[in-house]
């Protein structure tokens, strides 16, 4: 015997929760480190179509920065998203809720640094 209806549609609005909750944190990465392009502080890498985080390139990613989003998106989102869609807290809080937020927290750090280490004063 399967779950009750009301159990089911519970679960799954928890894990559709999680989904635009580790969305809102990923949109805060990319634009984080689109902005860093658009005051030329990345420059556009070699195979991107545009001066922007590509974070579909699996074998090549230009910039520690954008390594850290990609693994954002990669694995700690997926940690994230799969671990409360199957019950699993693990998964889904500490290899992928705090690891997603921890994430952000380097990736804004990164980006001060760049842009400090970009100033014209220095």
């Amino acid at each position: 015997m399967g779950h009750s209806e009301t159990f089911t549609k519970a679960e799954l609005a928890k894990g559709d929760q999680m989904v635009r909750e580790t969305d809102r944190l990923m949109a805060e990465g990319i634009r984080t480190v689109a902005a860093l392009y658009r005051y030329g502080i990345l420059k556009q890498a070699k195979g991107y179509a545009y001066p922007f985080p590509n974070i579909l390139t699996f074998t090549y990613t230009p910039t520690p920065i954008e390594i850290k989003l990609s693994a954002m998106f990669f694995v700690h989102r997926q940690h994230a998203i799969m671990g409360t869609f199957h019950s699993s807290p693990i998964n889904a809080y500490t290899q992928g809720w705090s690891e997603l937020q921890g994430d952000l927290t380097e990736i804004n750090a990164m980006a001060t640094e760049l842009r400090l280490n970009s100033s014209p004063e220095k």
